[in-house]
């Protein structure tokens, strides 16, 4: 059996930290505002949501961009620059269609180890200061570190082999 849960991820804090990178930037290019047009998170929202155990995620561009209401190059700038900010790893793109990576810290299916994916694509651990926006640093980039992500595993290994069902339907027993 596998998992049919509603909602079949755990979001990690990294989610929160695209938001405060955009601003943190915006603000230091002079610009006010959000600094992004939320499209960032909904791209990882998309993703997250698809995730299936340790695998990548396809993305069609023209598809996602109709369903959020923005033009196919703007996509693309979006995923482009959350691939060079970390939270997500490229692995191709056909014919429109992305083959992506979700970091770990931002989010990760139920019942996979972290530790693997981290290790593929040498993902950084991100989170947020405990200040939020009004820390001197509000987003914490810690380099790819083995051992970084052999303890968030270890402080998370309740969540990763029992997590929380949230379905109308009921979620089945995860056999193994």
């Amino acid at each position: 059996m596998t998992c049919t849960c509603d909602f079949g991820v755990m979001l990690g804090p990294a989610v929160m930290a695209v938001s405060f990178l955009r601003r943190v930037q915006a603000r230091a290019d002079g610009r006010k505002g959000r600094g992004d047009d939320g499209t960032s998170r909904d791209v990882l929202d998309i993703l997250s949501g698809r995730l299936k155990g340790s695998g990548p995620v396809l993305f069609d561009f023209a598809h996602w961009a109709g369903e959020l209401r923005v033009s196919v190059p703007r996509l693309r700038e979006v995923v482009a620059w959350l691939v060079e900010h970390e939270f997500l790893a490229l692995e191709g793109d056909v014919d429109g269609i992305a083959r992506l990576w979700v970091n770990p810290s931002v989010a990760l299916a139920p019942w996979t180890d972290p530790r693997p994916i981290a290790a593929r694509y040498r993902f950084p651990y991100i989170t947020t200061a405990e200040g939020g926006m009004g820390a001197e640093q509000p987003v914490i980039v810690l380099p790819y570190d083995a051992a970084g992500w052999e303890e968030f595993y270890r402080a998370n290994l309740h969540m990763i082999e029992d997590p929380f069902c949230f379905s109308s339907q009921g979620c089945p027993v995860h056999e193994r």
